[in-house]
Parts: structure tokens; sequence; C-alpha cells
């Protein structure tokens, strides 16, 4: 895995654009020291299990998302309520990873009616030393387009804390994201 770092001190994925994040030594040293299981799964076998997985998600299986991120530096917000009309967004990047939509129920009832047909959810489980390489970091309300659709990010892996997403438990590698369909007045890419 491609390790992230920033003036020399090793960051997990979420922090390396987090300007706020400051920790005490000891939790630096905490974050430094690998525990977990050494003796069969050292930093030689997390390099090959992930080139690995992501020879088979970018190389065979070649499921990819076009990311559509949100330029912070130069959106120009509301002072009081923090909110854009007016979007601007960094240049698209493809990221690949493995990636399932679920539909939704054709429609749904509510008071008043129908409400929406056929929108549905899309769910990406991407390698950290990808989104590392490409430079990325994923946000809750970027947008993702796959497959016709375009899906606003609503989890954007950062709580992915579990030992489901770390190698012998202490070493993150992926990250899952969750996105949910919006029509073209919500989001269409222009």
């Amino acid at each position: 895995m491609a390790e992230i770092t920033k003036d020399n001190e090793q960051l997990f994925p979420h922090d390396f654009l987090n300007e706020n994040n400051r920790k005490p030594e000891e939790a630096k040293e905490q974050d430094a020291i690998k525990k977990g299981i050494s003796l069969f799964l050292g930093d030689k076998e997390q390099r090959f299990l992930d080139s690995v997985g992501r020879e088979i998600s970018n190389d065979i299986l070649k499921e990819s998302f076009i990311l559509y991120r949100i330029d912070y530096k130069t959106t120009r917000t509301h002072e009081l309520y923090g909110e854009s009309k007016k979007k601007q967004y960094l240049p698209p990047v493809e990221v690949f990873g493995l990636i399932n939509v679920e539909a939704d129920a054709p429609e749904y009832y509510a008071p008043g009616g129908v409400i929406k047909k056929g929108f549905g959810k899309i769910t990406a489980e991407v390698y950290n030393s990808h989104l590392a390489e490409l430079g990325v970091e994923i946000k809750m309300g970027n947008y993702m387009y796959h497959k016709g659709h375009y899906y606003e990010v609503i989890n954007d892996g950062a709580s992915d804390i579990s030992n489901q997403h770390a190698y012998a438990g202490d070493r993150l590698f992926y990250i899952k994201i969750v996105g949910v369909r919006v029509t073209s007045d919500v989001f269409s890419a222009r």
C-alpha cells in the first residue's frame, strides 16, 4: 500500500487533506507501530495482497466510476448558511473499485402520492493505495457517475475502521463509498 505522508509524517488516508488534524506525540507513536499478526502478514505480504487485489479490480474486472469533487477553495459560499448555488468542481477522476448498484422499489408512496421511481444506491469498495496514487480524497457531497447515472456520495468511507477493512486488524487497506442516485436537476456534470 502506498504510504501517504505530509512533512515526513505517516498519516491515514483521510488525514492527509485535513489541515486541522494535530495529533499528540503518543497518538503518532501508536499509529507508527504496526501491531496485529506479523508472523504471516508483514509488510511484504501486505504489499502482495494489495497488488493482487488491485490487479483484480483495476485490470481484470475494470469496474470504475467518474468522481466529481467539489473545489472548496474556489466555490463561494453564503456567509451565514455556508451553502453555494453554483459549485466549482475539480477535474473529473476515474476511480477503480468493486462496484455494486442496488435499485430501490420501482416506486414508493407518501402523503400526496408517488414520490420517485427506480432510484437506487451505489456502493464502491476502493483501495486506499489507489486513492493515494490518484491524490484523491472522496468527501460526502461529491458526485459519482456510473453507467448512465449520477450519484451523490452520502458515505465517504471515513468511518471504515473495522477489522473488515484492514489487514491483520490494524492496517486499513480499503474504504466503502456509498452514493444515492440523483436526477439531472440536482447534478448533470455541466
